[in-house]
């Protein structure tokens, strides 16, 4: 690849943020405010603790939200991986040479201090979500 992938946070599919977070709070993370992203219809919380790597829980606002698709068929898990990047658009163009299906963006995030993220697809990958290093 001709740009670098930073690790940003795994995302984790949850039904209520509040119940899930209990156990990362009992094993050290720190949780941040709950956010509420209407764009993409998700309530979001970052979860940090020092050596370990940052968790971002979501929370479907409604059912037609790809986030409540995937709780419908695996229960809480693992829902992606972000990366940051310099240029969004660049990067986005990449992987999409990559075969990398664009699944939404970039759009504004307000979870994320109002950076541009995107997210995208691909069968042997799976989903991950680009982010802005700064915004715009």
């Amino acid at each position: 690849m001709d740009f670098p992938l930073d690790f940003h946070h795994i995302g984790i599919a949850c039904r209520d943020i509040h119940k899930t977070q209990v156990f990362y709070v009992a094993m050290g993370y720190t949780p941040s405010p709950v956010v509420d992203d209407p764009l993409q219809h998700v309530r979001v919380c970052f979860l940090v603790k020092e050596g370990a790597p940052r968790l971002e829980l979501l929370e479907p606002l409604d059912e037609q939200n790809p986030v409540a698709r995937t709780l419908e068929t695996a229960g809480v898990s693992p829902y992606h991986i972000c990366y940051k990047v310099q240029d969004i658009d660049a990067a986005v163009a990449e992987l999409r040479k990559q075969r990398f299906l664009l699944v939404n963006g970039p759009v504004v995030a307000c979870a994320m201090d109002n950076r541009r993220v995107a997210f995208l697809f691909q069968k042997n990958t799976g989903l991950i979500e680009l982010v802005e290093k700064t915004a715009r």
